[in-house]
């Protein structure tokens, strides 16, 4: 089972290629068995994890990103979810041939007889170059209805896009508003989505779906921010961070030039959670959990970023 690591990059020459952030789903627990919504299908609401069935929301606790799912009615609302409906966290594939492509869980959205959003934590592309997005989606071979541009029970659709928080944009990745998606040779296989993005932006995966049979299911998977850091490679080799990985509550870290050394870390998602004056070499960092972090190092007019990896 792979975990999607936020961060992790690969520093070749004096750039990093780098996965900026994104999920496969295999952090979030799993319960087996329907979802079902507890609130009133006739207005639009929050959804809410029940105890002992599929998550539909999850806090990120560093590691993979986090989301949540809402619901909205037709014009002339139905059930809804609370008819109990395969949603949520999952390790049901869409079929016994096409497993999910990163690990083995994924994210399922079937027969919501009516609106399904689910919204990704913002992702922050500042410092990156090229950035892009990638998913993975499978939607099941059926009969879907409609061409999406009703609110009706028969009016399928499912648009994936990415909303530009800072440009007040979106930006498509599959849209079939408009469109019966049987006529769009989209299913029935795993598809690749993807999309440009822009430098220096905060950006947000958004999902949504509209399906009305338990048939018409969406399945998604293996979602990755990417992009290019750049580095300094003078004050990268100023500073050197070992052990590295750190498996014994303490790291050294050192300098070619003597003085005091200014030291932030960051989980995954660019949260701090860690910052001090280091006079000598050696850090203590027994409070940390095991995982991937981002130090960063300010000595006078020079600083640089490490990647370092607790055990």
């Amino acid at each position: 089972m792979k975990k999607i690591t936020l961060l992790a990059a690969l520093f070749v020459g004096a750039v990093s290629f780098a996965q900026v952030a994104g999920t496969s789903f295999e952090e979030p627990a799993l319960f087996a068995g329907q979802y079902t919504d507890t609130g009133d299908p006739n207005t639009a609401h929050d959804l809410i994890n029940n105890t002992d069935e599929p998550l539909v929301d999850y806090t990120s606790t560093g590691g993979e990103l986090g989301f949540n799912a809402s619901y909205a009615p037709y014009d002339t609302p139905d059930v809804g979810l609370t008819d109990g409906d395969f949603v949520g966290v999952t390790d049901f594939a869409p079929t016994g041939s096409d497993p999910y492509t990163d690990g083995d869980q994924g994210y399922q959205i079937s027969d919501v007889d009516g609106n399904y959003t689910l919204t990704f934590d913002a992702v922050d592309l500042t410092g990156v170059s090229t950035p892009a997005i990638s998913l993975d989606y499978f939607i099941s071979e059926t009969g879907y209805e409609g061409d999406g541009t009703l609110n009706e029970s028969g009016s399928d659709r499912l648009r994936i896009y990415v909303r530009d928080l800072t440009n007040s944009t979106e930006i498509d990745i599959l849209n079939t508003e408009g469109n019966d998606i049987n006529d769009l040779s989209i299913e029935g296989s795993w598809i690749t989505g993807t999309a440009a993005l822009t430098s220096n932006t905060n950006v947000q995966l958004v999902i949504e779906a509209r399906t009305n049979a338990s048939a018409e299911a969406f399945f998604f998977d293996n979602i990755i921010f990417s992009g290019t850091l750049g580095t300094n490679t003078q004050a990268d080799s100023q500073f050197a961070v070992y052990p590295n990985p750190a498996s014994k509550g303490y790291v050294n870290i050192t300098s070619k030039v003597a003085g005091a050394k200014n030291v932030s870390i960051f989980d995954v998602l660019g949260k701090q959670v860690f910052k001090t004056t280091l006079i000598g070499d050696r850090l203590d960092i027994s409070k940390l959990n095991s995982g991937v972090y981002i130090v960063k190092i300010e000595q006078g007019k020079t600083s640089t970023t490490k990647k370092l990896v607790v055990k």
